[in-house]
Parts: C-alpha cells; structure tokens; sequence
C-alpha cells in the first residue's frame, strides 16, 4: 500500500495528538480511582477487623464477669407464684463446693457453677417445672460479687505484717488477702499454705497465677518462713490444678 497524501497524514497526525491528552487524562483519572478504591477498600477491612475483635473482647469479658463459681452468692427472685410461696424460696444462696446450689422443695442440687445468673435462673425454673411444683415460675438472679458476706472471714496468718481475720468480700483473691494483713513480711518464703476445710494446698507466692486463686469464706492462708539456703516450692502442678479451675 503507498503512502498517503500529505493532507491525510497531517490529518491523523493532529487527529492523534488532540486525543493523546483525552487519553492520558482518561487513564490517570482510572487509576486515581483504582487507587483510591483500593484505599477504601483496606480502610473499610481494617475497622470490619477491629469492629469484630472489641465484640469478641467485650464478649469474653461479659461471660467472664458474668459466670458463677464455687462459693459465689447471689439472691433468688420468684415471680409467678402466690406470696406465701414466694416466701418459700426468695432469699440469698450461695453455690457449693461442688458447683451445685439446693433449692427449697427440690428433691436433688442445681447446676451453678459455670452458668451465668440468667442460665442459673432458667435452670431453677426447669427444675420447678419438671418437677411439676411450679406451672409458670418466673425467676430473677442477681450475683453478689465483691459484695462483703456477714460475718464471713479468711484468716491470714504466718510471715505477714498482721495476722489475723480480716472480711471476706466476693471474688478476694489470694494476693488481697495478704494485702489486707499489711503484705508480707521480710522473712516471708514463697511457700504458702491455703487451708479449706479439711484439704491443704501449697501454693507459690512467686506465681502470678497462684496470686490470683479466688477464695471462699473461712479459708485459711499461713505464710512459710523463707528457708536460709534455696526457696524451692514444696508443691505440685497438680495438686494446685482444682483451685486453679475455679
């Protein structure tokens, strides 16, 4: 094919340098909207990946705080009934040892531990009602920690700077026990002894988790003597394990 007329030629030539700005304009305002999709894109993925790790935290926290363990008290409501009834089995109850609470008129224990006080609630109301005592009961728990009990004490005793009884409140930890007796002294080991009913633990002053052991009314702790050589912990994994799971 021969070449083309110098007017055709001058012809496409302006015709191509008019449309090159158009293009290039076209394109760059293409990928400044690529671009700023993409931003968008990652900054809308970010706060979905924050949005979703504060509800799992604030999540775990509730169930945390929420969840009822051995030796926790707490007061019962029931709704429903007649008032002499009523006075039956309002009142404040505390869960056992083995997790489980008797309620009045019942002939076997509830499952508490591990449920929350609204779990608790519609087990207590099962229990009614299977056992064909109530029709409709309706019940209504409220948790009483970090609430003091009446009376209630833990005795520290040992190496600390006051020993003695000091109140009980719900959910006390090991560490605000001895905090409560003054802390402990300059002749305090790591070995101590947590007394609950008729079972003894040795537990380590020098584990955070063992500082954070929850403990029950009329609990018992004695601080040992730091030996003049090494201070080895004179306990075991698990032998400690049950306090650890409540």
């Amino acid at each position: 094919m021969g070449d083309l007329p110098f007017h055709f030629k001058g012809s496409i030539a302006s015709n191509s340098a008019k449309a090159m700005p158009r293009l290039r304009d076209h394109g760059i305002n293409f990928l400044t909207q690529s671009k700023n999709i993409g931003m968008d894109f990652e900054r809308m993925k970010m706060l979905i990946i924050r949005w979703m790790v504060a509800t799992w935290f604030a999540l775990g926290l509730a169930a945390t705080a929420e969840t009822l363990n051995p030796g926790d008290a707490f007061r019962l409501t029931l709704r429903g009934v007649g008032a002499v009834e009523q006075e039956k089995i309002n009142g404040e109850y505390t869960v056992g040892d083995d997790g489980k609470v008797s309620m009045p008129l019942l002939d076997h224990l509830v499952q508490a531990a591990g449920l929350s006080p609204g779990g608790f609630a519609r087990a207590v109301e099962k229990a009614y009602k299977d056992g064909g005592i109530y029709a409709s009961p309706a019940i209504d728990v409220v948790a009483k920690k970090g609430v003091v009990q009446d009376g209630a004490i833990v005795s520290v005793g040992g190496h600390v700077k006051r020993a003695g009884q000091v109140p009980f409140r719900q959910g006390m930890t090991v560490i605000q026990a001895l905090d409560a007796a003054g802390g402990r002294d300059q002749y305090a080991g790591r070995n101590m002894l947590l007394l609950r009913g008729r079972k003894q633990y040795c537990i380590d002053f020098k584990q955070l988790a063992h500082k954070g052991i929850v403990l029950r009314a009329n609990d018992s702790i004695q601080v040992e003597m730091k030996p003049a050589f090494i201070d080895r912990w004179k306990g075991s994994d698990e032998a400690v394990k049950p306090l650890l799971a409540n």
